[in-house]
């Protein structure tokens, strides 16, 4: 692994850990045996170490799963399931006290920074416009029930996701998570022909 990726990655880990204005990059620096010449030569500004940890760590890490959805041309609910499913396999006590990184950045920076907010919005949107299409892909093939408002019922699937990732941070429980993510698998069986 390359200095840079190394940087990025020992810092991404302490901004999930203590939050982005927590961020101890001093530390960070000492863990890794580099010095602050390497660190500012790739991050003049800690502003940047966080549009980097958005756009290069954030938005492939979040997106990728929207990206494959995007391409399904039938029924999309089996797909979505299987995406909640791995979810709740990955979260364990501690994945949950560490919460959803992206849902943590939103809560945290989103009011104190714009650039921060319209950074992290456009994954948000990337992830909503992906369900929101593939729904409509579902209604149009017949596979869906014409009643529901797609573009409403993706920002519900996530607010409901990232909601579940909240209430299992907060009761340090990946079991909360787990749970709640067997709803949102049940959730999706209501949108389906009968």
């Amino acid at each position: 692994m390359e200095t840079r990726e190394r940087i990025v990655s020992a810092l991404y880990e302490d901004v999930r850990l203590n939050g982005f204005q927590g961020l101890r990059a001093d530390k960070v620096i000492v863990d890794l045996g580099i010095t602050k010449g390497a660190l500012y030569h790739y991050f003049p500004s800690k502003k940047d170490i966080g549009a980097t940890i958005i756009d290069e760590v954030l938005y492939p890490m979040f997106t990728d799963f929207y990206d494959r959805l995007d391409q399904t041309e039938g029924d999309p609910v089996p797909a979505i399931q299987e995406h909640l499913r791995w979810l709740a396999g990955i979260c364990d006590d501690h994945e949950a006290i560490l919460g959803c990184p992206l849902n943590n950045l939103v809560q945290e920076m989103s009011p104190l920074d714009e650039t921060f907010r319209l950074k992290l919005n456009k994954i948000v949107q990337h992830m909503q416009r992906s369900l929101t299409e593939a729904f409509r892909r579902g209604q149009t093939n017949g596979a869906l029930k014409l009643t529901f408002d797609c573009d409403t019922v993706a920002w519900f699937f996530l607010a409901g996701l990232e909601g579940s990732y909240s209430m299992a941070k907060v009761s340090k429980s990946g079991d909360v998570f787990k749970r709640s993510m067997q709803q949102l698998i049940h959730f999706l069986e209501t949108l389906r022909q009968t």
